[in-house]
């Protein structure tokens, strides 16, 4: 039911942008061009008020017939007929000419009907026309306020929560229309329909809602066959935060492997974020895998892996073949792995799904494979920067621990950690994970560039994937006949410096010399 004083739409994600609802008292505006969600939003109002909240309603159309939004709704499982049948729900077809006179009548048969149903709530779409039906083709604003004035009123005595919808351009003098609209609705929401390349893309902003706060900017809004309507808060929006954010001194292992958490300083900190960048190629899914099982198997900590580049099938079958089962904790639901084509990606959808899905779950482990794949995704630079920011800030107000892996696209040689946008500064960890070429082979190298917090190897070290994952080579092992990694400077660039063998005399080693 509607609590506070507050009337709760039922629209996913809405009532959270209005911080709870809309006040009881307020006129809701829906204007918006044409195929933006005006009526669809005003159909489901009515709908989640019946179904979820026991607070009858009517709707009033003048142009669309009740049998075709009775079939509409059908699409999105709203059983408008059934409704109409238990005396929850009237749809009234009329013109504007006279649903004005039924406003002015003091024997109004609309609101008498609305008082023996019970009604709570009114839709009436396609508000503008009643302008055009003063006074045939021209309207005339001044008896247009006039009317809206007394229309207000007279649902305001029935206690009826009203929501109009203006579809904007629609009738002659349709800015003074809609500016003495929006004055005297309560609450306005602009609903818009763009293109975005070659796809369409629904949005929808809060202009104004008294009495209330609620979250300002432009939301995505999607509409599912099947579910309705869903409102998307925009990435960019700051957190609910009520508390300052908290901090933390456990320190956990990455992957289980002590020589990996001596280079990274003993480990990393709970709510910590990590960049891993690297080729393609180089391992920075297996770490991944590694991370996630070694917080679900040892630590207890509930793991997300999410990417836009491979199919969770794909995933479980290429770490099977390295011995890592994480079959066994995505069946048990330890870890979770989400995909998504970026393919027409929706950001501030794709962000709600992933906090839904670690509130859902409680994570406490989280890796997103292929931030570059977001980057071409997205296409906007500050949107991406918004999104990873966003992220960011979560993590760390769940204390959450984060890895990003980052594909660089520097073969052999890096001088930039992420050319196309950098973020490296913003994480507290930052691990690089390269190909070194020496002789006439490739050897995986990883590095820990920073450590927020620890004390850091700058060590460059060698490691090999296979069963099991990812492992050091050992300190003595050489890479080929008699040269060492540790024989080499400059293992980062594209031509890596040997140095010199080492001349002995009298059995004990001389100064090395670069060679």
């Amino acid at each position: 039911m509607s609590e506070g004083g507050l009337v709760k739409t039922g629209i996913e994600g809405l009532d959270s942008i209005l911080l709870g609802g809309i006040p009881r008292t307020n006129v809701i505006l829906l204007q918006g061009v044409t195929g933006s969600g005006k009526t669809l939003l005003g159909m489901e109002f009515i709908y989640r008020g019946i179904s979820q909240y026991n607070e009858p309603g009517l709707i009033v159309v003048f142009e669309t017939s009740p049998d075709k939004l009775i079939r509409d709704a059908a699409a999105f499982g709203w059983d408008l007929d059934a409704l109409q049948r238990k005396k929850k729900l009237e749809i009234i077809f009329t013109s504007p000419q006279v649903f004005d006179q039924e406003m002015r009548s003091p024997d109004s048969l609309l609101l008498e009907t609305a008082g023996e149903m019970g009604a709570r709530r009114i839709f009436v779409d396609g508000i503008g026309l009643l302008s055009v039906g003063l006074v045939g083709s021209h309207a005339v604003p001044g008896r247009y306020r006039e009317l809206l004035q007394q229309l207000i009123e007279s649902l305001n005595r029935e206690n009826l929560t009203a929501m109009f919808s203006l579809e904007a351009g629609s009738v002659p003098d349709s800015i003074a229309a809609v500016e003495m609209t929006d004055f005297l609705a309560d609450t306005v929401i602009q609903l818009g329909r763009e293109r975005r390349g070659r796809r369409v893309q629904r949005n929808l902003e809060i202009l104004k809602s008294r009495g209330q706060d609620f979250d300002a900017g432009v939301h995505t809004l999607q509409i599912t066959p099947g579910r309705g309507l869903e409102v998307f808060r925009r990435v960019q929006a700051p957190l609910r935060a009520d508390s300052t954010q908290p901090t933390s001194s456990t320190m956990r292992s990455v992957i289980g492997v002590e020589a990996i958490d001596t280079l990274i300083g003993g480990g990393i900190f709970d709510g910590s974020t990590t960049m891993v960048v690297g080729v393609s190629g180089v391992g920075k899914t297996v770490l991944g895998t590694q991370i996630l099982r070694e917080g679900a198997l040892k630590q207890k900590t509930r793991g997300l892996l999410i990417s836009l580049d491979e199919h969770p099938a794909q995933i479980i079958r290429n770490a099977q073949t390295l011995g890592l089962n994480l079959e066994e904790q995505v069946a048990d639901g330890t870890i979770q792995i989400m995909f998504e084509s970026p393919q027409e990606l929706d950001i501030d959808a794709h962000y709600a799904r992933i906090i839904g899905l670690i509130e859902k779950h409680k994570v406490q482990r989280m890796v997103i494979d292929g931030m570059t794949s977001y980057s071409t995704a997205i296409g906007e630079v500050s949107v991406y920067r918004d999104f990873f920011h966003a992220i960011v800030a979560y993590s760390k107000q769940r204390l959450m621990t984060t890895f990003f892996n980052y594909e660089n696209p520097e073969f052999l040689g890096i001088s930039s950690y992420m050319p196309d946008f950098p973020l490296s500064s913003i994480v507290d960890n930052l691990i690089l994970m390269s190909l070194v070429e020496i002789n006439n082979s490739l050897h995986r190298c990883i590095s820990v560039v920073k450590s927020r917090g620890s004390k850091h190897s700058f060590d460059t070290r060698e490691f090999v994937i296979g069963q099991g994952g990812i492992s050091l080579v050992p300190l003595e092992q050489n890479l080929v006949p008699a040269v060492p990694l540790q024989s080499y400077s400059s293992l980062l660039s594209r031509a890596p410096t040997r140095f010199s063998v080492p001349k002995r005399t009298n059995g004990a080693p001389a100064v090395q010399d670069r060679g």
